[in-house]
């Protein structure tokens, strides 16, 4: 018997919430990025011309991105190899 996968749907204050920790957890991946990139102190990001600052959220993004494409294809291998199915 197949598991059939159903997305919830998120409240507004949930939604809200994952925003909030996303950009929390985003920031020091950022800031990290651009230090290596320009050399300068990871404090010192937010001093830099706004729309640099802003690529380099961006590209932290970008990254955030791919990895959760990364992992969400090994759970859904995982769940597939339980049995579990996108019918």
């Amino acid at each position: 018997m197949a598991v059939v996968m159903m997305l919830p749907e998120i409240t507004h204050e949930e939604q809200t919430a994952l925003g909030k920790a996303l950009l929390d957890a985003l920031d020091p991946l950022a800031s990290a990025m651009r230090a290596r990139v320009t050399g300068l102190p990871a404090e010192r990001m937010w001093d830099a011309d706004p729309v640099d600052v802003t690529l380099s959220v961006l590209t932290a993004w970008k990254v955030v991105d791919a990895e959760v494409k990364r992992l969400t294809a090994i759970a859904a291998g995982t769940a597939g190899s339980y049995g579990a199915s996108y019918e």
